[in-house]
């Protein structure tokens, strides 16, 4: 007994390596453990087994050089494994429910923001005025880049909406009650939205293009992550870290995607006053100039609402379970 107790005092280093070898081995198999979790604890493995080897080193061979030797050796191995493990977790699924969480996070420091989506409601009723407001705290210069589908194409907005209606999973889900007005009107509001914030913030850069097709997928990206989303948090989302080549790849799609779209010149509106708010003949006369005339059964009431959407929408994560 003497002699095991003895033995396991004299490796007891080897002994936690060898459990914590074992514990990260069992959590990779369950797969119930986050990346961040997983690659803390499988450094904090490889440091351990880097003082046993330095230690046997020492015992072996004292001297200054060797231990030199040793310790470059050491630590060149850890960059290149914990290198290994960050290019291993480029991409990861996260249950829906966390999204919200994840995009404030995301906003907390952007400077730069693409979205390609459908009616861009969260990006209107978040995204944009929270970035507004941190850039103007900060006197600091903020892009957007938005691609939402055309609303002066109710072909377009109609095959949208069915497409959603039949994907809809319960007879209460919000898509049941969508309709094509409903639609153009919360894709004219993201792009009065547009309008109003530029004029408001000197330093916003706001470029928005009109997108011929639709998907069901929702990219978000900013300087240090693209996220994906589908409706709802009962769909997964799926994460991807910035300065990774799959990032790159995805950063270039939605360039690409930009490029095709239609613009829209909203340049040509920033000198055009609107007021705060703006009333219903300046935003008719954006429309206008943006070449984007009003569907001509629109009446003033129809303007004032355009108007609460585009500046006064609430977070629609907080109200619905799902989300454009």
């Amino acid at each position: 007994m003497k002699r095991i107790v003895d033995w396991s005092l004299g490796y007891a280093d080897v002994l936690v390596a060898l459990t914590l070898a074992i514990v990260v081995s069992v959590l990779g198999i369950l797969g119930d453990t986050s990346p961040e979790v997983m690659q803390n604890a499988t450094m904090a493995t490889l440091a351990v087994v880097t003082f046993v080897l330095l230690r046997d080193r020492l015992r072996g061979d004292g001297s200054a050089a060797s231990v030199q030797r040793s310790v470059q050796e050491m630590a060149l191995r850890l960059e290149q494994l914990s290198d290994g493990l960050q290019r291993r977790s480029d991409v990861r699924v996260v249950p829906g429910a966390e999204c919200n969480r994840i995009l404030a996070e995301t906003r907390r420091n952007a400077i730069r923001w693409v979205f390609k989506g459908s009616t861009g409601a969260y990006v209107r009723a978040v995204t944009l005025p929270e970035c507004v407001d941190r850039a103007r705290r900060f006197r600091r210069p903020v892009t957007f880049r938005l691609e939402i589908l055309d609303p002066m194409d109710e072909s377009l907005c109609a095959r949208f909406v069915g497409l959603h209606q039949r994907l809809a999973t319960r007879p209460d889900s919000p898509e049941r009650s969508w309709t094509v007005d409903g639609t153009r009107r919360e894709l004219f509001a993201t792009v009065l939205a547009a309008c109003w914030y530029q004029q408001k913030y000197d330093l916003l850069d706001i470029d928005i293009r009109l997108s011929s097709s639709f998907s069901i997928f929702r990219y978000e990206l900013s300087t240090d992550r693209l996220i994906i989303t589908q409706r709802g948090p009962e769909f997964p989302a799926v994460i991807v870290d910035g300065g990774t080549p799959t990032f790159d790849c995805w950063e270039s799609e939605l360039q690409i995607s930009l490029q095709q779209a239609r613009r829209i010149p909203i340049q040509a509106v920033r000198d055009q006053r609107l007021g705060d708010p703006p009333d219903v003949e300046e935003i008719r006369s954006i429309f206008r100039a943006l070449g984007m005339e009003l569907p001509p059964g629109y009446g003033d009431e129809d303007v004032i609402d355009l108007r609460e959407l585009a500046l006064n929408s609430s977070d629609p994560y907080g109200q619905s379970t799902s989300w454009d």
